[in-house]
Formats: C-alpha cells, structure tokens, sequence
C-alpha cells in the first residue's frame, strides 16, 4: 500500500495557502508529515528525512518547501507519472528563473520546492543525502555544456538540491519533468499589529522562463578545448590533454568518452566529499 512521506522544512513560519494546499493533496493518500524547524540547509533536509526513511511502510518520499503554490492535482500528477523522481519548474527569482537545468532532454539538476522521489532511491545514496559543500560552474564549450564541481569554501544559499541532483545523475537515475510550472509564495511585508486587517502581504511569482540559466550559458564565450580531450576515468569525466589521455587508454586507466551534449568533472566532488579512492 503506498504511503507519502512528506518532507516539510521551515524557517520558523509557513504560509498558511501553501500548508491548506498540501493537505488538499494528501486527503486521499496514506501519508505521515515530518516538520523541520528552524534549522539551517542542509539539515532542514537531512533530519527529517532520516526520520521519514525510518518508517517502513512509506513508500515515497514528497519534499515540499513551505512557500510553494500546490494546485489540487499536484501530487497525483506525480504519483501518476510512476517515475523514481518526479518534479515540477517554478521560478526561484521574480525575473523567472526556473529551477530546473535541463540539457538536451535530460534534466541535469532541479529544486526541492516540490519533488517526488520513490523511497529506493534512497538505498543508492549514502549518508549524508543532502551536502552544501559542493559548488558547481558551467561552462560553454559549444558542442558541450561542461559542469566542474570544486570545494565551497565560501558561504552560499542552496546547493543541497544540485547536489543531490548530480548524485543522482552520476547514479544514471533519471529527473522526471511534469510540463505544469509552479508557483512560489514571497512575503512582501507583514500585517500591521493591532488590527482588525492585520494581513500580511504576500505575492506570487508565477513566471518560468524554461531553461533560462542554459540560454545565458550558451551566449558565453565559448572555452577552446585546444589539445584537450575528455575521457572517462574512475572519478568519471575528466579533459586531460590528448597525450596523457592516450596514457591512461593505453594502460586501461581510461577510456575515450564518446560525443555528448553533457561533460561533467567530478575531481573537485570527489575531494569535497573525502573519496580519494575515487580520484
């Protein structure tokens, strides 16, 4: 019997439409909610999460962040789609960028406003599933979009959801897109104290641009490979130059990657997560 386990973080506070909605979605499915309060990123994940996977009888595993617009239908689209991971666009800025990254049909990495994973999924991941000490760049290669990973060193908002993406993507487990965009919630200011219209002004972001981040990348400059070529090593893809690579061929160390719109360096992943037997 399939049961939700529904990941919910908060700041502290939670709009009240979002909360109404997300049991609108859950009233004809067995589910259990696991609040997170006030804690910071990753943890707001990584806590209830582990709480969620705890119980056996959940079958999926539903992140909703507390500022999403959920129509009715949101989480039977996805049910309905019987994919390991299921999501949905939304805008993550009030200029409309999405939040999926999505190349040549494949969605590279997405947002955890609201995301259906199946709970086996979670069997291929290890612990820590959710991490913030990695940062990824990209860059234009022409007939490539390459994506580096290095240490965050430096403080910044998110990077658990691309992440857990590249996890993913790195596992060869597939992000499914549903085509209905979504909406997010903005406090714009709080009610006046004291009265009897004391509502907070709220707005809603509702443009999605698709694809807005990998259109401005590809009107960058485009990075020459010169006498660099990618091969495929234990750490994954990697561009060395061409009389190393034919090295590490030659020695079975490597092999030569085939032509694909996706190259993504795994070194610096690596390192962040302490793998050097990967490297």
């Amino acid at each position: 019997m399939r049961k939700i386990g529904v990941i919910f973080p908060s700041r502290g506070l939670v709009f009240s439409e979002t909360a109404d909605e997300l049991l609108q979605n859950l009233k004809n499915y067995n589910h259990r909610i696991f609040f997170s309060h006030s804690k910071s990123i990753p943890e707001c994940f990584n806590e209830p999460l582990n709480r969620a996977l705890e119980d056996k009888d959940i079958t999926h595993i539903w992140f909703v962040e507390d500022d999403m617009v959920l129509p009715p239908d949101t989480l039977e689209k996805m049910i309905l789609a019987d994919k390991a991971v299921v999501t949905y666009d939304y805008p993550v800025n009030g200029e409309g960028r999405g939040s999926i990254l999505e190349i040549k049909n494949r969605v590279i990495y997405c947002g955890t406003g609201c995301l259906l994973v199946k709970k086996e999924v979670f069997n291929e991941i290890e612990r820590p599933v959710f991490r913030t000490n990695v940062r990824w760049n990209l860059k234009n290669f022409g007939e490539f979009i390459k994506l580096t990973s290095h240490h965050a060193e430096e403080k910044g908002y998110g990077l658990h959801d691309v992440n857990f993406c590249m996890e993913l993507y790195k596992l060869d487990i597939p992000i499914h897109r549903l085509d209905v965009k979504l909406g997010q919630r903005k406090l714009v200011s709080l009610g006046k104290a004291g009265s009897n219209n004391g509502a907070h002004v709220v707005k809603i972001w509702k443009k999605v641009i698709k694809n807005e981040l990998i259109k401005q990348v590809r009107k960058w400059p485009i990075e020459k490979t010169g006498n660099l070529t990618t091969v495929i090593t234990p750490s994954g893809e990697v561009m060395l130059s061409r009389d190393h690579a034919k090295k590490l061929i030659k020695k079975g160390l490597a092999s030569k990657a085939p032509k694909r719109p996706v190259v993504v360096d795994w070194t610096g992943y690596y390192e962040a997560l302490g793998r050097t037997d990967n490297l």
